[in-house]
């Protein structure tokens, strides 16, 4: 079984998956997905095991695997995790953040600034070199909490970070937030950068929870 081909697949069943294509407890079916790709069931079956280690899909005794749902109180204690990491990532960014990074910060924001729905569906796919928050844990310098940050919680995050993300009124992506926080960053001003991302971060959640409530059938939240 090719290694290459399997990593393809985990790449397109990960945007898929944070597209929304495949929402919060919809079962996966296998060879659906191998005939819909082209591919052999062996290959989807590895891909889909990887996503398993990912937490992404749950395997259910005799009833095959369905992307992971979460209840309420299992978010929430996502968001407040998240919180804590975030404003510590920024924190720790404004004293160690290069020239290089603070450009790569406005670029990004440059990137979000024309962004429409479909054009975020595509740069789903390359999350990395547009998310924000992502560049900012980078230029913390501590690679321990970037691994924390984009390992399990930020695979969850993305789960029903979305539907919240397209909803009215979020394109850009928190445009003037992240402007306020770069300029913070630029200044190194970890006080005002912690403000700044709380308060960030109380918007996404709002956001996040009304596109939540938009699209309650699909997600399944208890």
């Amino acid at each position: 079984m090719s290694q290459t081909l399997v990593d393809e697949l985990v790449a397109k069943l990960e945007v898929a998956i944070f597209r929304g294509e495949f929402p919060p407890g919809t079962r996966i079916r296998e060879a659906r997905v191998a005939n819909s790709l082209g591919v052999g069931r062996g290959p989807v079956r590895e891909a889909v095991r990887r996503l398993e280690g990912r937490r992404l899909v749950v395997r259910h005794p005799n009833r095959g695997t369905s992307i992971t749902t979460l209840t309420k109180a299992e978010l929430g204690e996502l968001l407040e995790v998240r919180e804590a990491l975030e404003v510590a990532a920024c924190r720790l960014a404004a004293k160690n953040i290069t020239e290089d990074a603070i450009e790569k910060l406005r670029w990004t924001l440059l990137r979000q600034k024309d962004a429409t729905a479909d054009k975020i569906s595509e740069m789903y796919g390359e999350w990395h070199n547009f998310d924000f928050h992502y560049q900012i844990a980078l230029a913390s310098g501590n690679r321990r909490l970037v691994d924390l940050l984009y390992g399990d919680i930020w695979s969850l995050m993305r789960l029903y970070r979305y539907p919240g993300v397209l909803s009215p009124g979020r394109i850009p992506l928190g445009q003037a937030d992240h402007e306020a926080i770069l300029q913070a960053l630029v200044a190194r001003d970890p006080d005002a950068c912690d403000r700044l991302m709380r308060r960030h971060l109380a918007h996404a959640q709002e956001n996040l929870l009304h596109g939540l409530a938009a699209n309650e059938p699909a997600a399944r939240l208890k």
